[in-house]
């Protein structure tokens, strides 16, 4: 990633900016269902997606950090924020070591892609439990802060292509207006941001040709990626 593009200052005010209305969406997480996905906690192989292009892998370095629940369920939709900061993968990490909050994926400045929790896991991404339990949350880098917190064509193309993979490899519909969320959807925030709310349809229209793309492909496989949680349904 471009040195430009990492900021120690936007990581601190990252951690610091209150009601990012992200987090575990309940207080006491052994309330929770158990998983419906068939899997006991920690059953899904270490590793991240057979995605078609690299996949930088922190899964074990966010677990470390307490703020996932390793439960697995069954994934109906994908969520898009956006970091509220011009921040690296690292940085990303760096900001939920201290927060309580994490997101299944991430996508940078340049347009590449980050993994941070097992696709199926409940990440502490939306604020809301249910939005925890069935949304795919990816990050994505800012190119400026507020008010509009505009995100660069490079990220959000291809946050809308990792989420057409997701549709079609993991979900099994295709994106529509009821099931590709931006996280405002789900709890009480601005996040993914003034700049996305205006091009949703150019974001939504992506994601469908990525989905479409990605039916027509044979499944990638990598002896290092997460296998066979992801399930293709036709």
């Amino acid at each position: 990633m471009p040195e430009r593009y990492v900021h120690d200052e936007d990581v601190k005010a990252a951690i610091e900016r209150p009601y990012t209305g992200d987090g575990p969406g309940t207080d006491n997480l052994d309330d929770l269902p158990e998983s419906d996905f068939g899997l006991a906690d920690g059953d899904a192989a270490a590793g991240t997606i057979p995605y078609d292009r690299p996949v930088a892998d922190f899964i074990d370095e966010l677990s470390a950090t307490g703020h996932v629940t390793h439960t697995s369920y069954r994934k109906t939709s994908v969520t898009l924020h956006h970091n509220a900061g011009r921040l690296s993968h690292q940085g990303v990490l760096d900001v939920w070591k201290v927060r309580p909050a994490s997101a299944h994926f991430d996508v940078d400045a340049a347009g590449a892609v980050a993994q941070y929790v097992k696709v199926h896991e409940y990440a502490w991404a939306v604020g809301n439990t249910a939005g925890n339990q069935g949304s795919i949350s990816i990050e994505m880098a800012n190119t400026t802060l507020a008010p509009n917190w505009r995100v660069g064509a490079a990220t959000w193309k291809n946050a809308a292509r990792l989420a057409g993979w997701l549709f079609a490899e993991v979900i099994g519909e295709s994106p529509s207006r009821s099931n590709l969320f931006y996280h405002h959807h789900w709890s009480s925030t601005v996040c993914a941001g003034p700049y996305m709310d205006q091009i949703y349809d150019e974001v939504l229209a992506a994601a469908q040709v990525a989905y479409d793309h990605f039916q027509n492909e044979p499944p990638t496989l990598r002896p290092d990626s997460e296998p066979a949680s992801v399930q293709r349904r036709r």
